[in-house]
């Protein structure tokens, strides 16, 4: 979730500096503009309810500005209310076709929905733009579309895309680890999440420490998956996958009495 969310942050700051830059705007769209960048101010914070607030008063104010349609999008996704979303992100679009981030955040939520032919066909439209700048993204999201379809060979190819250019990107170290756990290169994906933990405790997030030990588990190395699950529940005291780590310990000590 985090990736997300600082994918669509930066788009969120591009978005406003792109909407303030005519001087042509009147009073409305000025005000619009100005409620746009403290609910902006707002995600940035995840401070989702007031961000939510003062965007829908800028909807108000200018129905008709593309960037104000997709930063919504964002809140409702953020929220897990994924048809609010849809109609947001697709209505971003409707107003400014060429609008690729929009795009690809709309193909991002079909993902989430299982609508995975949608999600294609907006990830090639994406792809197709050759002025888009965070292809990164949509290279993710395709591995992404396909790691949920288990096809975790597919899912590679696109991460190996990101990890060529960037290998400190946690959410992609993890599901590159994760798809080689699924086509049985366990060992190997411990490997690479050990790796993969720095990255991930900078950003606050539990995913390599969890992973990392369920793949030692898997090939019978308890004592280096029991010291994984007890750094994480050390490290994130709130970290999503706490509660399952803290059962496997007590699994672990059980079996190794």
């Amino acid at each position: 979730m985090r990736r997300l969310l600082l994918s669509f942050l930066f788009l969120a700051s591009l978005s406003l500096l792109q909407a303030c830059a005519s001087t042509h705007e009147n009073n409305k769209q000025r005000s619009a503009e100005l409620k746009m960048e403290i609910g902006v101010s707002h995600l940035q914070r995840n401070n989702l309810p007031l961000a939510l607030k003062e965007l829908l008063g800028a909807l108000e104010l200018d129905p008709k500005n593309p960037y104000v349609q997709n930063n919504l999008g964002i809140v409702y996704f953020l929220r897990e209310k994924y048809d609010l979303s849809v109609k947001y992100f697709t209505e971003a679009v409707n107003l400014s076709p060429a609008f690729t981030e929009a795009k690809n955040n709309l193909a991002r939520v079909y993902i989430e929905q299982k609508q995975y032919s949608k999600a294609t066909r907006l990830l090639d439209e994406v792809l197709a733009d050759l002025t888009y700048t965070n292809a990164h993204s949509a290279y993710f999201n395709y591995a992404l579309l396909y790691f949920n379809q288990n096809k975790f060979n597919q899912a590679k190819i696109y991460l190996s895309k990101i990890l060529n250019e960037n290998r400190e990107d946690c959410y992609t170290q993890v599901y590159y680890a994760r798809s080689l756990m699924e086509t049985n290169f366990t060992k190997l994906a411990a490997e690479q999440l050990d790796k993969a933990t720095q990255f991930c405790v900078r950003e606050q997030v539990d995913d390599a420490h969890f992973y990392g030990a369920i793949a030692y588990y898997r090939i019978g190395n308890k004592q280096k998956a029991l010291a994984r699950f007890e750094e994480l529940v050390k490290i994130f005291p709130e970290g999503k996958h706490r509660a399952k780590a803290s059962e496997m310990i007590q699994l672990i000590q059980k079996e190794k009495k």
